[in-house]
């Protein structure tokens, strides 16, 4: 291939291993940024594969083993300047009359590492596209082989999501406004770089989510395999009808998909056993949990009648000015002020109804603030037996170890978005088009106008030049 130009200074020979006992070979470079390519790529792949190779307890055992070899070739350096393609991969014979997967790599100063997981992801749907096909090169057309563009966007989308172990909450805000794009919209796009950036995000959105919804039908990931042999066989074909070819559901739902897909979209937005609230949503339950809300009207229902009759006017001023009816005053607030509305009546039941709303923060909170959830938990059971001595300062003590934790985390957020900005010296493109339309503008010359106002104009300013 060579396209990029000269190579990386350091490269290695072919090891008589690839192909038999390792699937991905990483040349040129020097040995530290060979490595970090190398690690990278068989960490994404191994993830790749946990979407498209599911373990199942009536067949356990290790996932079936790859069949294509792939290679990675690195050209240039991180300090060099580049414009243009930076990742092309192709299907390549080797000496032994094999296919292989080739993929050449420019490193440049704006080397982006979402851009390269994105593309290598790519290249392993080209490996599992043509993966029937290995010892058949004849049977395919190998330079036509380029996986559809929602393909390509949905595994990337869906790897970071798994990795992340909160997908949910990433459809939940497209769904909450709308914004996802149906299954014909999605397969009409051919190439996302065209798109605005909201529209391409809305479109990374839409194609992850349907490819989660039919990975997540039964037999999904047989089914995503022979979907993408299918795309090296016949590359023209809709890509409906090939769909329909390999979902049993898909095809059941050649009239209601729409309905389907809405269904779907339901579905992946809700959050999943495996996930844990993030630390404003845990805050933000927690406190909700331990509110409790005394209704005076309520309880004025259930106390006894007031005395009535002139001659009760007394009686009646005393008992509104007595504590007892103080503290059927309207409550609203924490568990924490229990001297506020201890004694009351339904006190209990207000504090066992806490402790259950605890018992769901409990289960899917942040994992750092279990000793919190443990700490409230022993205050409530105290508060019921009517057990406060010494629980003031328990609580305070409770509410300065959550404060900690939350500042904590908070620091730790604001260290890795601080890493985030600051771990690769590449000049930020953010502005670039905003200047380019500028210099485009400056160079033009200025519209021209003929109306009646603009030709007085030019013929006052001609005169008093």
């Amino acid at each position: 291939m060579g396209q990029f130009g000269t190579a990386a200074s350091v490269d290695e020979a072919t090891g008589q291993g690839w192909g038999r006992d390792y699937q991905i070979l990483v040349l040129g470079g020097d040995p530290l940024t060979r490595t970090r390519f190398r690690v990278f790529a068989r960490d994404l792949r191994d993830d790749f594969r946990w979407l498209l190779f599911k373990l199942r307890p009536s067949s356990p055992g290790e996932r079936p083993r790859w069949s294509v070899p792939m290679l990675v070739r690195l050209w240039g350096g991180f300090e060099d300047v580049h414009n243009g393609e930076d990742f092309v991969v192709a299907v390549a014979v080797g000496m032994d009359g094999l296919l292989f997967v080739e993929s050449e790599v420019k490193l440049h100063d704006r080397f982006n590492e979402d851009k390269f997981r994105r593309d290598l992801v790519g290249a392993f749907l080209v490996e599992q596209v043509v993966a029937p096909y290995r010892a058949n090169p004849d049977g395919i057309g190998v330079e036509r082989i380029r996986p559809p563009e929602w393909l390509v966007e949905g595994f990337d989308r869906l790897v970071v999501h798994r990795r992340g172990g909160s997908p949910s909450s990433y459809y939940r805000g497209f769904l909450e406004r709308g914004q996802f794009l149906k299954p014909a919209e999605i397969f009409a796009v051919k190439d996302s770089r065209t798109l605005d950036p909201v529209r391409r995000e809305i479109f990374r959105a839409s194609a992850s989510a349907l490819v989660e919804a039919l990975l997540d039908q039964p037999e999904g990931d047989e089914s995503m395999r022979g979907f993408l042999g299918e795309l090296a066989a016949a590359p023209d074909r809709p890509i409906e009808v090939v769909l329909r070819q390999h979902f049993p559901e898909f095809r059941e739902m050649e009239r209601g998909l729409e309905k389907w897909w809405a269904l779907e979209l339901a579905s992946l937005a809700q959050r999943h056993s495996f996930e844990f609230l993030d630390r404003n949503e845990t805050e933000r339950m927690l406190d909700e949990a331990l509110t409790l809300d005394f209704d005076s009207e309520e309880e004025k229902a259930a106390a006894p009648a007031a005395p009535t009759g002139p001659r009760k006017l007394l009686e009646r001023l005393k008992s509104a000015a007595s504590p007892a009816a103080a503290r059927r005053d309207p409550f609203h607030g924490p568990v924490d002020d229990f001297e506020s509305y201890l004694g009351r009546p339904g006190a209990k039941e207000q504090l066992s109804a806490a402790y259950d709303r605890l018992q769901v923060v409990k289960r899917d909170g942040f994992p750092l603030y279990r000793p919190v959830f443990a700490a409230y938990e022993r205050a409530i059971v105290r508060l019921r037996k009517g057990d406060t001595k010494g629980l003031a300062a328990e609580l305070e003590t409770i509410s300065e170890m959550r404060t900690k934790i939350r500042e904590s985390l908070e620091r730790a957020e604001d260290h890795l978005n601080h890493f985030e900005a600051t771990r690769t010296p590449r000049r930020s493109d953010a502005f670039d088009g905003y200047f380019r339309l500028r210099r485009e503008l400056e160079r033009r010359p200025p519209p021209q106008r003929d109306d009646p106002i603009t030709r007085h104009l030019d013929e006052l300013e001609r005169e008093f030049r």
